[in-house]
C-alpha cells in the first residue's frame, strides 16, 4: 500500500471513530457492542500500514476539553458492560499483576488521542499527525485498543449460550 493511500485510508477510520464518540449512538447495547469492535479492529489494523515520518517543527496538538472527554465517557454507559481484568503487561517475563479495565475508558482515550492528531491533519500538517497517531498509539492508545478489543471479544464468545451465528450485524437486526 502507497503511504499517500496509507494515510488516507486511516484518516477515513479516524474520521468515522471521532463522529461515531460524539454523535448519539444507539441506545442497543449489542449495537453498541458491535460498533466498537468493528471500529476498533479498523482502527487497529489501519494503524499498521501508516509510514514512519519526521514530523518537522511539531505544533501543539488540539486537546479534547475536559467536558468533551466527560460527556463521550458517560455515552459508552450503554454498554452490555464495563470492567475487565487484563495485566499491564503481558510479557512473559513480566509478574505484573492483574489490573482492572474499563472499556468506556478505553473507548474514550482512544477518541482522545486521535481527536489530537486529526486535528493537526485538518491543520494541514499531515506529517505531523501522523507521528502523532503512531507515536501516541505505540505508547497509549494501542493499550487500550486491543485490550479493548480483546475484553469485547470474550465478552460476545464467552457466552456458551451464544454461538458466533449470533454476532449482532447491523444487516440483519441481531
Amino acid at each position: 500500500m502507497q503511504d499517500g493511500q496509507a494515510i488516507q485510508t486511516f484518516v477515513a477510520v479516524v474520521r468515522e471513530y471521532c463522529a461515531w464518540c460524539e454523535e448519539s449512538r444507539s441506545a442497543d447495547p449489542r449495537a453498541l457492542h458491535f460498533q466498537a469492535t468493528r471500529l476498533l479492529a479498523r482502527l487497529y489494523a489501519s494503524t499498521l500500514d501508516l509510514p514512519d515520518v519526521d514530523p518537522g517543527q511539531c505544533p501543539d496538538a488540539l486537546a479534547l476539553s475536559d467536558e468533551s472527554r466527560w460527556a463521550t465517557f458517560r455515552s459508552f454507559s450503554v454498554l452490555p458492560f464495563h470492567y475487565y481484568r487484563e495485566v499491564f503487561d503481558p510479557s512473559v517475563e513480566r509478574e505484573d499483576e492483574p489490573v482492572v479495565g474499563d472499556v468506556a475508558d478505553d473507548l474514550t482515550d482512544i477518541y482522545a488521542d486521535l481527536y489530537s492528531g486529526l486535528a493537526l491533519f485538518e491543520q494541514g500538517n499531515e506529517a505531523a499527525a501522523v507521528w502523532d497517531w503512531r507515536f501516541s498509539f505505540g505508547i497509549h492508545w494501542g493499550r487500550h485498543a486491543t485490550s479493548a478489543l480483546r475484553a469485547l471479544h470474550c465478552y460476545k464468545f464467552s457466552d456458551e449460550d451464544s454461538p458466533p451465528s449470533t454476532f449482532y450485524s447491523p444487516l440483519s437486526g441481531r
